[in-house]
């Protein structure tokens, strides 16, 4: 079952919010903008996410916002204290692949972690039958084929 919108924007900022941080996000440090297509960037101590969003739906931007604080995880979390040196940089582009993948791909597919959002979802779309928990995490560990990577599953999620 597909929960039925529209989906108020301001509503899927605010979910988008609460989840980073779950994730740990360091709000000091770091800040989430809209724009044409999800992305981070900046350094450790100032990284910037962007999500877009979709009345009609919020899983796309939902998952965008998370795939995108595993990058800025990673970046936060790249050590301070040796600033301007070559191990204060992300070790490859596939590394910091790699940490935002887990972020999306693993653990915000898990069971565990769809119980965790859950109640942030319903806080801010209200109960609906497409809410039940089962349902919810049916709907998020479903295989999706599609080309664009953003919205593509783990099985069709296009090499770079």
């Amino acid at each position: 079952m597909i929960p039925q919108g529209p989906f108020d924007l301001e509503k899927q900022r605010q979910l988008g919010l609460n989840v980073m941080k779950v994730l740990g996000f360091d709000f000091d440090g770091g800040r989430v903008d809209v724009s044409v297509h999800p992305f981070c960037g900046g350094v450790p101590q100032d990284v910037r996410i962007t999500t877009r969003y979709n009345e009609q739906e919020f899983l796309s931007a939902l998952m965008g916002i998370v795939h995108e604080t595993g990058h800025a995880r990673y970046e936060q979390n790249l050590p301070r204290e040796w600033l301007g040196q070559p191990i204060s940089h992300a070790r490859s582009t596939a590394i910091h692949e790699s940490q935002s993948l887990l972020f999306e791909m693993q653990l915000a597919r898990s069971k565990e972690f769809l119980r965790v959002i859950l109640p942030l979802v319903i806080q801010q779309f209200g109960e609906q039958p497409a809410f039940d928990e089962q349902n919810f995490t049916a709907l998020n560990q479903r295989v999706k084929t599609g080309f664009i990577r953003v919205d593509a599953d783990e099985v069709s999620y296009p090499p770079t």
